[in-house]
């Protein structure tokens, strides 16, 4: 007879930890929607501002600063749907793959936002690695030193 209790109430504590687990999951999802959206009115949500990693050139020790220190914030997207990664090159990075990835957005538009002084800008965004023009921006021979003479995306930053 002790056996027959003894699997019963195993039984009984494996139904109560499995009821536990079930209504802990639920509860872990509406703790963290209720978190994110405390962090949102408080202004620390972190996805409220996306995040980009810029790596700009090194101008060395004692350079002058820009003649233009106004920079203004500048959005380039591109939209690929299919792509499994798009980053930028262009006169901004000296042509440096692997420096300006961008984010994957809705809709499969991928974007990301530069501060750039005023002045021309050649670029081509990396589709899963091939080169590519960006369709919405005027295009130019490349005048860079990675751009060669291959067709280039022009961007004006007044």
């Amino acid at each position: 007879m002790g056996d027959r209790f003894g699997r019963d109430k195993w039984a009984f504590w494996a139904f109560v930890f499995a009821l536990a687990a079930l209504l802990a999951v639920p509860s872990a999802v509406l703790l963290r929607c209720v978190h994110s959206y405390y962090d949102f009115l408080t202004g620390a949500a972190p996805g409220t501002i996306r995040p980009t990693q810029v790596d700009f050139l090194d101008r060395g020790r004692g350079a002058a600063p820009l003649a233009d220190a106004n920079l203004h914030f500048v959005e380039f997207s591109l939209r690929a749907p299919r792509a499994k990664s798009v980053e930028m090159i262009g006169d901004f990075n000296a042509w440096k793959a692997g420096t300006l990835p961008l984010t994957r957005g809705r809709g499969g538009v991928w974007e990301i936002m530069l501060p750039l002084p005023s002045g021309h800008y050649h670029y081509l965004f990396l589709k899963d690695g091939q080169a590519q023009t960006d369709p919405r921006a005027a295009s130019d021979t490349g005048t860079g030193a990675g751009a060669g003479d291959k067709k280039t995306s022009l961007r004006i930053v007044p």
